[in-house]
């Protein structure tokens, strides 16, 4: 049943992959657990390239929400006792800033049919059988690829003897090892995150509480650890998805949070002292090259600045002048 209902996605997904997993195969061998475990990364880049116009709004579309929160806060306050118009202003507020509180939570809608597709695509995996874009020996091929060790179409709480005896592995401590640490892993770097944006994307006036912020607190510390069960309970290849998921969210955060960061943050003021000390390397630069003319362009400067000083003095010490008829006079 929910084959049939993933029935596209479980086929797009599956076919990025044997994409990718034929680029590498060239390279690699098509039956190396080196092109099965790029296929996995490269298909994850491939979706999350696709969504960078999804992102930015979902970060604008956060960077608008905190902006608006004191006018929020006052419209709960004014209609706590009419919630039907509470809701209409609230609506009214959204559509004249150009922003909704869903636009945020796109990014991660969109990529969970992907994200089950991959599942039930490891699943077939792991009993050999051909499924999507996936014949039956393409299954068998990816059936024995491993991550360190690991088998990709295994997971740390779901395995039976008969499935590592089928791929061949007769110790489970490996698998279990491996699964671990990548647990680990993606949860702490779903920790480090939430925790860049929040430290690098928040204005800094806390002189308006900001309920919003508070759940966000909550979650970044509740978070990882439902993670961490998660993915204990997902194959190694899904959760191999989501450690490079968390990746590419970090870099993509790094380099939107520095260049358009959202105004009053603390990475509004890291971006602009990182162009008050470009100007001045630019600066000195230009005196290194030209020294005469930077000596010129201060004179000029100096005495400009010496001008509209002086004058105002040297008219007070002046002789006031005197015409002729009042001398005679």
């Amino acid at each position: 049943m929910i084959d049939t209902i993933l029935s596209p996605i479980i086929w797009a997904t599956s076919f990025v992959m044997m994409l990718w997993h034929r680029a590498f195969g060239a390279i690699f061998g098509s039956d190396s657990s080196a092109s099965w475990v790029l296929s996995i990364i490269f298909l994850t880049i491939t979706i999350r390239a696709a969504m960078i116009p999804l992102f930015r709004k979902q970060i604008k579309s956060m960077q608008n929400m905190q902006r608006l929160q004191p006018q929020i806060q006052a419209l709960q306050k004014k209609y706590k006792l009419d919630k039907q118009k509470l809701q209409q202003e609230m609506m009214k507020l959204y559509k004249d800033n150009g922003t909704s509180p869903f636009a945020s939570c796109m990014p991660i809608l969109l990529q969970t049919p992907f994200f089950m597709g991959l599942y039930r695509v490891l699943s077939h995996v792991a009993s050999g059988s051909a499924v999507g874009a996936l014949s039956a020996a393409d299954s068998q091929s990816a059936m024995h690829a491993s991550f360190f060790g690991a088998p990709l179409s295994l997971s740390f709480l779901h395995h039976t003897p008969a499935q590592m005896a089928k791929i061949g592995v007769t110790s489970v401590t490996n698998l279990q090892v491996v699964a671990i640490v990548m647990a680990i892993v993606y949860a702490t770097s779903q920790f480090l995150t939430q925790r860049m944006m929040m430290a690098k994307n928040t204005n800094l006036d806390n002189s308006v509480p900001n309920p919003m912020m508070q759940s966000q607190k909550i979650m970044l510390y509740v978070m990882p650890f439902g993670m961490l069960f998660f993915s204990l309970n997902v194959q190694i290849g899904v959760v191999l998805y989501l450690m490079t998921t968390n990746v590419w969210t970090i870099g993509q955060q790094f380099y939107t949070l520095r260049n358009s960061p959202m105004p009053g943050s603390q990475a509004e003021k890291e971006m602009l002292a990182r162009r008050k000390a470009k100007e001045e390397r630019k600066r000195e630069d230009q005196i290194a090259k030209d020294p005469e003319a930077a000596k010129e362009l201060a004179a000029a400067n100096g005495s400009s600045a010496t001008q509209d000083k002086v004058p105002v003095s040297r008219q007070r010490q002046q002789p006031v002048r005197t015409s002729r008829s009042k001398r005679k006079k």
